[in-house]
């Protein structure tokens, strides 16, 4: 990968029978496609009756993490101080060493390259806030990367004087092609251009961006000229499609980990390539405090290069919930990453076909599996996206509105239902 200048140019915390009273494998522990997918869904307390696609906004906590949870709450409430003192052990019984550790080996990177957040908003806020910039630099973005990733970067523009341009990626979702996103980034490139901002899906059409074709390009059109940093909001693709996230090509990747991967509410993460954490400056004090933070707050220094732990927000957070993101990774793990992806996959590309077949449906997200992931979007003629919302919930289907200027419909199926409730919602969406 093209070397950067300045930018001006785990101890698991559920309780053993968690994962092994109701086993969701029939056998082993190596991934097969022998999963009992009804035990799976009866870890979520989900309300009987509903089946809900809207998981990709926030999911249900599975058995496993409701149980680390209301263990480790009890364990805080007796002895509160043991909350700050498990962040500061040493090694691997450091409980956020666990933490990170069990995302970077789901997710497919290294512990020491992650920093934690609470969501995917936090980490972009707190990624574009400590970037580099100055005056007469660019941000590039999309037309259709969420209200986040556009805030974060207008901030960011306005106090360094740098600026933010848009660039449109397709007109129509549905037939848009890898090679004209492809395209349509590389277009847009300048030599101004500081960063690109990508989303891995985009929540409102459901397009998946090809990332590594995308970053390859970037890569290729400034050949050995200084490259933008390349940010990801990689939230809708984590958990759904089984890529590693250092091998993406991008510099940082911005996840919550409470949507796609079913874990504890107010947790997410920013990964980033070690060689492009130092174009980063932290803006909230860590409470990492290895040995570079904590001794050069005595000797009023300054401090290395950043790495990944600087950039991790610092301050007393909800350590039950944070500390219970081992127990949702093993939850995880004992299904089989492969298995779910494929699983997430195979229901909605069922979803797609099923709504395309509809005569007074359009659908906005693609539908080639390549070309998509988990979310779903389209269009009832003759009823406001709300409208469609509202008479799914009177056959008891959750659904959702995309909130952008140009709003549709949405459903995104997970490991919390069944064929039976994509064909459910499907006959629902023809009874409007």
């Amino acid at each position: 990968m093209q070397k950067h200048t300045d930018l001006t140019m785990r101890e698991s915390t559920a309780s053993p029978e968690s994962t092994s009273d109701r086993p969701i494998r029939h056998r082993g522990e190596a991934p097969t496609d022998d999963v009992d997918w009804a035990e799976v869904r009866a870890n979520f307390n989900l309300q009987p009756g509903w089946a809900d696609f809207t998981s990709f906004m926030l999911s249900s906590h599975p058995r496993p993490v409701r149980e680390a949870i209301a263990e480790l709450a009890h364990r805080i409430d007796a002895r509160p101080e043991w909350a700050e003192l498990a962040a500061l052990e040493p090694g691997e019984a450091n409980r956020i060493f666990q933490v990170k550790s069990a995302v970077a080996g789901y997710v497919g990177a290294q512990p020491d390259e992650f920093a934690l957040v609470q969501s995917t908003t936090a980490g972009l806020g707190v990624l574009y806030a400590g970037l580099q910039l100055h005056p007469g630099d660019e941000i590039l973005l999309s037309e259709h990367d969420h209200y986040s990733h556009h805030e974060a970067a207008r901030r960011k523009a306005e106090k360094c004087g740098a600026a933010v341009r848009f660039v449109s990626l397709y007109e129509d979702g549905a037939a848009v092609t890898e090679d004209e996103l492809v395209d349509r980034v590389t277009g847009a490139l300048t030599a101004r251009t500081r960063v690109v901002g990508l989303s891995w899906v985009y929540s409102g059409s459901g397009v998946r961006m090809p990332l590594r074709k995308a970053a390859a390009a970037i890569r290729s059109w400034y050949g050995a000229r200084p490259n933008p940093l390349i940010v990801v909001d990689g939230v809708h693709g984590c958990g759904v499609l089984d890529e590693p996230v250092d091998g993406l090509g991008v510099d940082f990747f911005v996840s919550g980990i409470h949507k796609w991967l079913h874990g504890p509410r107010g947790t997410g993460f920013i990964w980033g390539e070690n060689a492009s954490w130092r174009y980063v400056e932290p803006t909230i004090p860590t409470f990492e405090l290895d040995a570079d933070v904590f001794g050069t707050w005595v000797s009023r220094g300054h401090l290395p290069p950043t790495r990944a732990s600087f950039v991790s927000p610092g301050g007393f957070v909800a350590y039950e919930y944070l500390y219970a993101v081992p127990a949702a990774i093993d939850f995880l793990t004992s299904i089989g990453k492969t298995e779910i992806c494929r699983r997430v996959l195979s229901l909605n590309t069922r979803l797609r076909e099923g709504l395309a077949a509809l005569p007074r449906v359009r659908l906005i997200t693609p539908l080639p599996e390549q070309m998509s992931a988990g979310i779903v979007c389209f269009e009832v003629h003759g009823l406001d996206p709300r409208e469609v919302v509202a008479g799914l919930a009177t056959r008891h289907i959750r659904s959702a509105t995309t909130p952008y200027p140009r709003s549709y419909a949405r459903l995104a199926a997970t490991i919390e239902n069944s064929e039976a409730d994509v064909d459910n919602a499907i006959n629902a969406v023809a009874s409007l």
